[in-house]
């Protein structure tokens, strides 16, 4: 952004600039004024505002001018003038706290929104070129990498061999290759802890389709990692999957993702069946006992086995699967009956998906969004756990201890 050498912002000290901040910015031409001057502006008005309240308070006291100063706002420089009075007990709270130069947390959560809401790299250092502040470019490269890097370790560290839950789903997306697009899968494993939180195990990026092979490297790569004792594992009904998962931790209870099946009925029954399907479901979710629901799944595929015998036929097969959620404490059957726990994940990506045009402009752009997605998940909503796993949780380890220990 240019600045006109000859425009000026009005001085911190005039009560006038104080009163009407804004109005006043808007008045000289605020498009003129880089965000540097408009920041160092905004700063020095708050302090001066500040110390008018402070003075309407403190009557034995009196103000005593400015002094300059220089501070930064993560990497952006911004000159202010820093209000005085004559006991020097004042010190304006819109300041940084004493021997701190700056603001940096804001600033890198200023540029992570950027990276997120941006179509690439690129893209978001070209804002940040229009914005007058190529300075930030390196530090929004660091930014990204970090994620990038933070992503890859993600996929390598070592991990807890023990998990209430591991959620795994994959989610179809596309990326910009050269002037084509070119599909890839992101192949997502959710663990739930014996503390109660939620981490990512497992983020990796695969050219293609969703496929069996590719599935088989994620959850081998999972024990080789450590985890070894899972007690319910959720996945949807990918051709293959679950002798797989079975396979590799026989102990635990492989669930299928209720809310997929959901979506089949729509696809195999028709919209009246389909409409009665569902209200079926809803009674045997709420099902107290683990036989009741087992009595009703089947009263249920005795009502459709007629008019759509092979669909029903395949979900009679898997009854035990769609309903090992029944186990378990009741505050925790609905997060254990889907892998709603990935979408979490997925739904974040989407959004910047769209923000991207519908595609990701690159494999990089791709894995430091990603990163993004779960960083923020991790530091925010998953930070401290949910409440309701938390009430469950005593009853959970109890449950986990008694399966391994039985086992054992």
């Amino acid at each position: 952004m240019t600045t006109d050498p000859k425009k000026s912002l009005p001085s911190p000290a005039s009560s006038e600039f104080v009163k009407n901040d804004v109005d006043r910015l808007l008045e000289n031409g605020l498009a003129d004024f880089s965000l540097r001057e408009l920041l160092g502006a905004l700063i020095s008005s708050a302090g001066a505002a500040e110390r008018g309240l402070y003075l309407a308070k403190t009557r034995t006291d009196k103000a005593n001018g400015f002094y300059d100063r220089g501070l930064e706002v993560g990497t952006i420089p911004v000159e202010i003038q820093v209000p005085r009075t004559r006991s020097g007990e004042f010190r304006p709270a819109s300041l940084p706290s004493p021997y701190r130069r700056g603001y940096g947390a804001e600033v890198e959560s200023l540029l992570v929104n950027m990276l997120g809401s941006s179509r690439s790299i690129n893209a978001a250092k070209d804002a940040l070129r229009k914005m007058g502040l190529s300075s930030s470019e390196q530090d929004l490269e660091r930014v990204a990498t970090g994620l990038v890097e933070e992503l890859e370790l993600r996929n390598s560290r070592p991990l807890d061999p023990d998990m209430l839950a591991v959620f795994v789903d994959g989610k179809y997306v596309e990326l910009r290759e050269s002037d084509k697009l070119r599909s890839a899968c992101i192949y997502l494993a959710i663990g739930l802890g014996r503390d109660g939180k939620k981490r990512v195990l497992s983020c990796i990026v695969k050219p293609g389709r969703e496929n069996l092979e590719d599935w088989k490297t994620v959850l081998r790569g999972l024990v080789e990692r450590g985890l070894r004792r899972v007690m319910i594992f959720i996945q949807d009904d990918f051709s293959g999957l679950q002798p797989i998962s079975q396979g590799l931790f026989p102990n635990a209870d492989i669930q299928l993702c209720t809310v997929h099946m959901q979506r089949n009925a729509k696809t195999h029954l028709s919209k009246i069946d389909a409409v009665e399907f569902q209200q079926r479901w809803r009674v045997i979710n709420a099902s107290w006992d683990v036989e009741v629901g087992n009595r009703q799944f089947e009263e249920l595929c005795d009502r459709f086995t007629k008019s759509y015998p092979t669909w029903i036929g395949e979900l009679r097969k898997k009854r035990q699967n769609y309903l090992a959620f029944l186990k378990y404490p009741e505050a925790m059957r609905k997060s254990f009956s889907t892998t709603n726990a990935v979408e979490a994940v997925n739904g974040q990506l989407e959004i910047m998906r769209r923000n991207s045009g519908g595609y990701f402009h690159s494999d990089e752009t791709l894995k430091f969004k990603l990163g993004l997605a779960i960083s923020s998940l991790e530091n925010d909503r998953w930070r401290s756990g949910a409440r309701i796993t938390f009430s469950a949780l005593p009853q959970l380890n109890a449950l986990f201890q008694a399966r391994f220990e039985g086992a054992a």
